[in-house]
């Protein structure tokens, strides 16, 4: 099994799989400031006084007490903290004058004493241009500040930010049947290590995907989940493990994929790859501080 192949399987694990995970997500609700602004999005939870609204371009905080209306536009579904009915019931629905702004308030209020919503991934962009190098066997990403081995022989899989979306670095064999991929995940706040979007791509990607095994690990020190799979793609049937630890907001996953023949021996490579990454300093690009 080529590299190629399993970048046609990671295309759904990196990309489609994680857009797909968050189309049911967008609700056509319609907020109106009280500037005439018009903002249309959905409403997933609240932030100490504003709002958080999902929108086709990202995530947008909108302070409760520029909100003059909220509306529900023709065709959407689902009811909202904030919408709809309840938009109807605090007074949202109609323009903020007189008693509706004194309704308004306390509605604002009353939403800022919600817990805050659960942090979420988020749709977020690699840069550009990635600056990396290769010193001997060890690999320095300076963009996402960080460094592991890379076994002699092996080769940087050049294009592969461009073909997954999310994939910072591919490193592979000279046969490319085996294929080691850093990732990484923005979410609104600290990310959940435990989240099973990976797996559930997985199993999008490939047929027969089973889970082995899960257990707790660490990466550079840092509380990770491990999780090995094994699968059948094109009829071949591949081995793989993942693991995946947070720095900051971003949720840092390595993955390695080989075929079943070769991974005794390959599994103790990719330990060998996990145990030596490093973070050196610096936050990474679209990371906030740990």
């Amino acid at each position: 099994m080529k590299a190629s192949d399993h970048l046609r399987a990671l295309q759904i694990l990196l990309g489609l799989g994680f857009v797909l995970a968050f189309a049911p997500a967008i609700r056509a609700e319609e907020l109106v400031l009280k500037d005439g602004k018009k903002i249309v999005g959905a409403i997933v939870g609240y932030e100490g006084d504003m709002f958080r609204v999902q929108t086709e371009y990202g995530f947008a905080l909108i302070r409760k007490d520029m909100v003059a209306s909220i509306k529900i536009e023709p065709g959407s579904s689902g009811n909202v903290p904030g919408s709809g009915e309840s938009a109807k019931a605090s007074g949202l629905d109609k323009p903020s004058t007189g008693k509706g702004r004194e309704t308004a308030a306390s509605t604002a209020q009353a939403a800022a004493k919600t817990p805050p919503s659960p942090s979420q991934p988020l749709v977020k962009p690699l840069p550009k241009d990635i600056q990396e190098r290769v010193e001997g066997t060890e690999y320095v990403n300076e963009t996402f500040h960080f460094s592991m081995y890379k076994p002699p022989g092996w080769k940087i899989y050049g294009g592969i930010s461009r073909e997954t979306g999310r994939a910072i670095v591919a490193i592979a064999t000279e046969d490319e049947r085996t294929l080691l991929i850093v990732d990484r995940q923005v979410w609104t706040g600290p990310p959940d290590v435990h989240s099973d979007t990976v797996e559930e791509n997985l199993r999008q990607a490939y047929q027969d995907f089973s889970k082995e095994s899960e257990s707790s690990a660490q990466l550079d020190g840092r509380a990770a989940i491990r999780r090995s799979f094994t699968g059948l793609l094109d009829g071949t049937e591949w081995h793989g493990v993942a693991v995946h630890a947070a720095r900051g907001n971003t949720l840092f996953g390595i993955i390695g994929l080989t075929s079943a023949e070769t991974y005794q021996f390959q599994q103790a490579v990719f330990n060998k790859i996990i145990k030596s990454f490093r973070f050196i300093g610096g936050t990474p690009e679209g990371t906030a501080s740990p």
